[in-house]
């Protein structure tokens, strides 16, 4: 217990210092409105189940149609709990453990303690305490339909399959640490886990003609559901509603066992890490030996600042290119598109550059100073840089262009305007993105996206969102209200735009140089 104390300690100190030393006091205020929010959520959540519980109740037709009240009990726990660990895994290759083992190999911990207190933090995490609201209501729901176990029950079969799940989350927080030393591993992991979660979104949607998720928990396929986690939760919970003690020890001993076994290896897994160098290899000689990339009408120093700033943010951001067409490709799908949906897809693939745009130069760290150093100049390197994240930019919305011309009915003369308004609305991003990174300057070593950290830079972010939507949809509406062609409204903010580029790169500059020393100094701290 004393060494459990201290590192609980030892944790909330951390914490305290790091608000109270670096007056991050924004970063209060805006978990407090994500608490708000998401508490929000967690009752919507809870109303939807509540209300078509009842709905099926009073509909005994509709309820057969479903499987009965252990198939809908099943369905529903598997999306939640699915769900839980999709943004678990997402996030695999980028999060931190409560307490990283890594940091106590030279102290007197026991590795078996630092394990036993990770699993125990991941049933506090926040987006735990925003679903245990929703799985109680779930079991209410459910309780009161015709035929379906009693409350209690499902309650039970409900904290078992959580203990299940969080043995899979601290298996995957585990696998974090193999992925940190194999970044080839961890992008193939991230690529297969993408393409699995878009297939199995797309089988899960019921349309005409497929009935989606809950034609899997039919009741005519319940003895292949029995041998799943979902159908061990439901048999639990009908077994014991029904007073048959030791028929609903099996899938409680299965659940049990499922999550002890995860806890087990992941914790194996950590041990066996922590004694393995990361993994290293060897720059191609064709690298070395390489004369470097020549634009053509530009000097030699801006190509060299291209060449280099393209090639990390490729190595950092490849992904990307995959992930923000498939999101936006199940944005399209889900939602109206509106009149101009390339006007969607213009602000979106600015999404995908917003982090490497507001933090030019975390990246950078150590080697930032030879910005300073060397003969260059800071207009024409954050000229490079701009440039590098509009390309990256450009390559996103032409398939994002592609996505929508597959799955809607796009013109010529829409794709036109959206290549029009991506190009308008990126100097305002590149303006506020060049001020944050030299006013908030944040180290990042690796090549994994990390959370972003206090007030400044998360305000600045979100300011960047508003703007990009602002400038995309005000010429729209002003052509709207004053009659005028979509061109002549998108044309004009792309002149106006690049007519002021050159002011606002120079006032950039400026900034850049009165804040050296700062910017120095915050890049040399450990993240």
């Amino acid at each position: 217990m004393e060494a459990t104390r201290a590192l609980l300690w030892l944790r909330f100190t951390l914490w305290r210092r790091r608000l109270i030393q670096e007056r991050q006091w924004g970063r209060v205020a805006l978990a407090l409105v994500a608490a708000l929010g998401g508490g929000a959520f967690s009752a919507a959540l809870c109303l939807v189940a509540l209300e078509t519980a009842e709905g099926l109740a009073r509909s005994p037709a509709a309820l057969a149609a479903r499987g009965g009240p252990l198939a809908v009990f099943a369905t529903w726990l598997t999306m939640v709990l699915v769900g839980r660990v999709w943004l678990a895994l997402i996030s695999a290759a980028q999060g931190a453990t409560f307490l990283d083992p890594r940091r106590f190999r030279t102290f007197p911990v026991p590795a078996r303690l630092l394990s036993a207190i990770n699993l125990a933090a991941i049933f506090f995490e926040p987006v735990w305490l925003l679903l245990y609201p929703p799985l109680v209501a779930i079991a209410l729901g459910v309780s009161r339909m015709p035929g379906a176990p009693s409350f209690a029950a499902l309650l039970v079969a409900e904290v078992l399959s959580i203990w299940a799940t969080v043995g899979v989350l601290h298996l995957g927080s585990a696998l974090g640490a193999v992925f940190d030393a194999r970044p080839m591993l961890r992008r193939g992991f991230s690529v297969a886990l993408l393409i699995t979660g878009f297939g199995g979104f797309q089988l899960s949607v019921a349309r005409p003609g497929r009935p989606g998720l809950a034609a899997l928990f039919a009741q005519h396929h319940w003895r292949a559901i029995a041998w799943t986690p979902p159908g061990w939760a439901a048999v639990l919970a009908q077994e014991w509603s029904e007073h048959r003690p030791l028929h609903a020890l099996t899938p409680a001993l299965l659940l049990l066992l499922l999550g002890l076994a995860c806890s087990v290896l992941a914790h194996r897994l950590s041990q066996r890490e922590l004694l393995r160098p990361p993994e290293s290899s060897a720059a191609p000689e064709r690298a070395a030996r390489s004369s470097g990339w020549k634009l053509p009408l530009l000097p030699q120093s801006f190509s060299a600042l291209f060449e280099k700033e393209a090639k990390t943010v490729v190595r950092i951001g490849w992904l990307q290119l995959v992930l923000v067409p498939v999101a936006y490709l199940l944005l399209v799908r889900t939602m109206f598109s509106g009149p101009q949906p390339l006007l969607v897809a213009a602000v979106y693939a600015h999404l995908g550059v917003l982090e490497i745009t507001t933090n030019a130069f975390g990246r950078d760290v150590g080697a930032a100073r030879a910005w300073f150093l060397w003969p260059v100049s800071l207009r024409e390197l954050i000229a490079a840089k701009n440039f590098v994240a509009y390309c990256f930019s450009a390559a996103i919305f032409c398939l994002l262009a592609a996505v929508a011309a597959f799955s809607a009915h796009v013109s010529g003369q829409q794709i036109a305007v959206g290549f029009i308004a991506h190009a308008a609305t990126f100097p305002l991003l590149a303006t506020l993105g060049n001020a944050t990174s030299a006013l908030f300057p944040l180290p990042v070593r690796g090549a994994r996206l990390r959370r972003v950290r206090g007030a400044g830079p998360v305000g600045a972010r979100l300011l960047a969102m508003a703007l990009l939507a602002g400038a995309a949809w005000a010429p729209y509406a002003l052509a709207q209200l004053l009659g005028l062609p979509l061109f002549a409204a998108y044309g004009g903010e792309l002149i106006a735009m690049a007519l002021a580029y050159g002011g606002l790169l120079a006032f950039a500059a400026r900034l850049l140089d009165s804040r050296r020393e700062l910017l120095l100094a915050a890049l040399s701290r450990d993240e």
